[in-house]
């Protein structure tokens, strides 16, 4: 079997609730991707390593966490459609073992590609959120939390049908509504539209070339800038590149 036709059967499996029958169709997708390696392989031992949380074996999940970033920088895809969950299970397993900073870390990295992740994509988009989501509640960043959350309402809006993450969904909605906090949002609240555009304030554009570039309008483009320049703590938008450079957000 191909790393891909297992990988979806695992995931098809343990979305209906399955996990057993699916943990071993990705078992398999795992064997197949050490053959042929690529960012189905991470997938396959991401989803592994939260069946293994699930399971309470927090040693195991932390042993597959790993090699899915191992597979991600060998084969020079560290950023790619796989990242965000891949970053997720490492930011839970580092959070276990008590490394707050190593899980902030893997947030951020996150971050950077999650605008990849849209309802074209739905059940790892709503995964790799909602166990990002997970992770932000355990650093006590709500305004982060919730900003995933919105992220996830909307694709389950377009894609309602996603078995058991639904009712993941529908857990860490309520959970978000009994927390209260009066942080401001900061950067981990950044919206996936704001992190689209964060990589081309640091170019020699314009804001109106910036907008034409997207196919926004300017006051589009200048609000969602302002909405960039207040999460980060920033008056301008040279103070912006700057921190986001400093965050991990943009490339130095």
């Amino acid at each position: 079997m191909i790393p891909l036709s297992a990988l979806l059967q695992g995931i098809a499996r343990v979305l209906s609730g399955d996990l057993d029958g699916g943990d071993a169709y990705l078992k398999d997708s795992v064997a197949a991707g050490e053959i042929v390696s690529g960012p189905h392989h991470a997938i396959a031992l991401a989803e592994r390593s939260l069946l293994a949380m699930a399971r309470g074996e927090w040693g195991e999940a932390e042993i597959l966490a790993s090699q899915a970033r191992t597979v991600l920088r060998q084969a020079g895809i560290e950023e790619s459609i796989a990242t965000p969950l891949v970053c997720a299970v490492q930011a839970r397993a580092a959070l276990r073992r008590g490394d707050g900073e190593a899980a902030r870390q893997q947030a951020v990295s996150a971050q950077r590609v999650r605008p990849w992740l849209s309802y074209v994509v739905p059940s790892m988009a709503v995964q790799a959120r909602i166990e990002l989501a997970r992770v932000h509640l355990a650093l006590s960043d709500l305004p982060g939390a919730r900003t995933l959350m919105r992220e996830i309402d909307e694709v389950l809006r377009q894609r309602p049908g996603l078995g058991t993450l639904v009712g993941e969904a529908e857990a860490l909605r309520a959970q978000l509504a009994r927390q209260r906090s009066s942080v401001a949002a900061g950067p981990s609240a950044l919206t996936v539209a704001e992190l689209r555009l964060l990589p081309l304030l640091s170019t020699h554009l314009q804001m109106q070339e910036i907008a034409a570039e997207m196919y926004l309008s300017p006051h589009t483009v200048r609000a969602q800038g302002k909405s960039i320049y207040r999460k980060l703590g920033a008056a301008n938008r040279s103070q912006a590149v700057a921190r986001a450079r400093e965050l991990g957000l943009l490339e130095g």
